[in-house]
């Protein structure tokens, strides 16, 4: 909103209701007297958008925001929303949604900071996406987060098996199915869930691929990709056929829940003695890093794990430490 001048008179300018701009005159060439309408105006629009704003609870809030997130996110996202919402809960209290203010929510940040930087990272991200989407329901005016800068947190090296590490670990698995969902995420890069949900309509044996359409789980891009398998992903699957009618993975025949295959996942990792913070996804970091080391692109890396942002990809960059080593030969 702001005042430009028309012919010697001041005019407001602003958005309106439909997100056009539209434009108001203040009947003044003073411009004092522009500025004490502009002012009046100002508390007029903020007045009536408040009379429009939906009143509602936060713990009110999370209901309606659970089950727009179980419809759009993916299992993980929907669960990780729910945890910061029950910290944030449980930090502020079940105030009015219009009441949560950037003082607050600051103060809940510099409480989670002192567990991690990734934490209350993370919480920021969430908050900020779940307020946006209140604004759309007319819970609120507008986003408590969006003038809390990003928290700069420390860059990780992605968790990933050793080759060597690897063998131990299927040597150690005595479960078929665990074995054969194991060996399938390190030789494609899938998420649990796209493996967990994977039909044989999805997959391709003549062509080798599989195709992740969004029909039988959303994938976290949302976008549609096909990923090339390779003979170890192909003998899974020849393996795995007659084993169920619909679903590729199962165990014992029945569908699997992904934090039972996670939780397995785990004690397997501590029986078979490797680094006890690897978790199933770290198989999805061992597919992207095996391949890096082995000279495939980031760029490449990044369609095959379906990032929409190759700047996600670049994490596994300093995997390719021959690629330095012959620039800087070239001196010699």
């Amino acid at each position: 909103m702001f005042l430009s001048k028309r012919n010697g008179i001041y005019y407001v300018f602003f958005s309106n209701e439909n997100e056009k701009r539209t434009c108001l005159s203040t009947k003044t060439k003073s411009k004092s007297e522009a500025m004490k309408f502009l002012t009046n105006f100002k508390e007029e629009l903020e007045k009536r958008q408040r009379q429009k704003v939906i009143p509602i609870t936060f713990k009110n809030f999370i209901n309606a925001f659970r089950t727009y997130s179980i419809a759009n996110h993916t299992y993980n996202t929907a669960k990780d929303y729910k945890s910061v919402f029950n910290k944030f809960l449980e930090f502020a209290g079940d105030l009015s949604l219009i009441n949560i203010t950037e003082k607050i929510i600051t103060e809940y940040l510099k409480g989670r900071s002192k567990k991690s930087l990734h934490t209350s990272s993370k919480d920021l991200r969430y908050l900020k996406c779940a307020f946006g989407w209140a604004i759309t329901q007319n819970y609120l005016l507008k986003n408590p987060c969006s003038q809390i800068k990003a928290i700069k947190t420390p860059e990780k090296q992605p968790l990933f098996l050793g080759e060597v590490e690897y063998q131990v670990l299927i040597n150690t698995i005595d479960d078929e199915d665990i074995k054969h969902i194991v060996i399938f995420a390190v030789n494609t890069g899938l998420r649990l869930m796209e493996i967990l949900t994977l039909e044989w309509s999805q997959i391709n044996l003549k062509n080798r691929y599989v195709i992740l359409d969004n029909i039988k789980h959303t994938t976290k891009s949302k976008k549609i990709r096909s990923v090339a398998l390779n003979l170890k992903a192909l003998q899974i699957l020849s393996e795995r056929q007659l084993k169920n009618d619909r679903l590729v993975f199962t165990i014992d025949g029945s569908p699997a829940k992904p934090s039972y295959v996670s939780k397995t996942f785990k004690k397997y990792v501590i029986k078979a003695q490797i680094n006890p913070d690897l978790k199933f996804h770290s198989l999805r970091h061992t597919f992207a890093s095996w391949l890096v080391q082995r000279g495939v692109s980031i760029y490449e890396v990044s369609k095959l794990l379906g990032h929409s942002d190759i700047k996600v990809t670049e994490i596994y960059a300093h995997l390719k430490p021959d690629n330095l080593r012959n620039a800087v030969e070239l001196l010699n």
